[in-house]
């Protein structure tokens, strides 16, 4: 594949090992050597034990694949999802379990997301009925990104009934991707109301949820661990934060094409200013913009039913030439050509 800004970014040590370890754990489960998934590249199971750790986005992505080769068509991001307990989370599960209102502990959630793995981005989306969780792989790979989402959701599935219980029922869940051969794997542990070929990956909610009172919340010692997070997320959060927060605008905005302007306004602050941020941090707004659309190709890509033009639109291109000549400079072949390879046959 084509080296550019995008790739550089794959080698930033910025994803926490939670996620890693919890995949180790499953595959040794189902038969698979943890070892053996994580030899050679630059760590073991043991040192996935260490909260401090990072890794980088391609060492967790050719974990992830190594994973999925062993143990093919068989739902593994389910299965690391529903194997998750608050305590996985570490200190951001505690300060979780202490907020006062299901919302609350959403906005936590994203806010210190980079904490638990940040290979996702998630945002919430409210609704006088209904609310959306919206979350987008932010690697261009097609099968690590269909693993994040499975992963995220049945996440957010085993977070939300261990804070208000068991009577939590979304509404039902949409992915971008096609139906895949194990969905009644989808069916066991997310429920029977699923949307596949969708515009976003979203779990929707009644809206009455995010107002629920949480059983254990402690206000004083939510304002301590509040505390302690921001101190322990700091380093990190100054490495990612502004990142992720242009990716969201980008992802965002894409559709009507993304401003610059705009978007630095949207972060208080000049087009000259993001730039020179961008900048102490190695990343351009076009380097950035480029990787946000090649990941988001890649998810609608997965959809059958969405035409290539239609792709082109979604990401901002005025035509389905410039998409064409993009999608070839990111990945060495045509957008029809990878979405032969991705999509499975039925």
């Amino acid at each position: 594949m084509p080296s550019s800004p995008v790739d550089a970014q794959l080698d930033l040590a910025q994803v926490s090992p939670f996620l890693l370890q919890t995949l180790a754990e499953v595959a040794s489960s189902k038969g698979v050597s943890g070892e053996r998934l994580c030899l050679g590249l630059g760590f073991n199971v043991e040192e996935l034990q260490d909260p401090a750790r990072r890794i980088s986005y391609r060492q967790a992505v050719n974990m992830i694949q190594r994973a999925l080769e062993a143990l093919p068509e068989r739902g593994l991001g389910l299965w690391v999802g529903d194997h998750n307990v608050l305590g996985t989370l570490g200190l951001l599960g505690h300060v979780l379990s202490l907020c006062r209102t299901l919302r609350d502990a959403f906005e936590v959630g994203r806010r210190f997301q980079h904490t638990t793995g940040g290979m996702t981005l998630c945002n919430l989306l409210e609704g006088p009925e209904e609310s959306a969780i919206e979350v987008e792989c932010r690697l261009p790979y097609a099968d690590v990104q269909i693993f994040a989402v499975e992963e995220f959701f049945a996440s957010v599935l085993v977070y939300n009934r261990a804070l208000i219980g068991n009577a939590f029922q979304p509404l039902r869940f949409e992915f971008t991707h096609a139906a895949p051969s194990y969905e009644a794997e989808y069916q066991r542990l997310l429920g029977p109301n699923l949307a596949f070929g969708c515009a976003r990956n979203r779990m929707l909610i009644a809206s009455h949820w995010l107002d629920l009172q949480l059983p254990s919340h402690q206000p004083v010692a939510l304002r301590q661990a509040l505390d302690l997070l921001e101190t322990v997320g700091a380093p990190q959060q100054q490495k990612t934060g502004l990142l992720e927060s242009v990716e969201r605008a980008i992802l965002r905005d894409l559709p009507e094409g993304c401003q610059i302007d705009k978007i630095a306004a949207d972060l208080n602050m000049s087009s000259r200013t993001l730039r020179r941020r961008l900048g102490e941090q190695q990343m351009t707004f076009e380097a950035l913009q480029e990787k946000v659309r090649r990941a988001r190709a890649m998810s609608l890509l997965s959809n059958p039913r969405m035409p290539i033009e239609r792709i082109a639109e979604a990401l901002g291109y005025s035509d389905v030439r410039g998409f064409r000549r993009a999608f070839k400079r990111w990945t060495g072949q045509s957008p029809s050509a990878c979405r032969e390879e991705t999509v499975p046959a039925h």
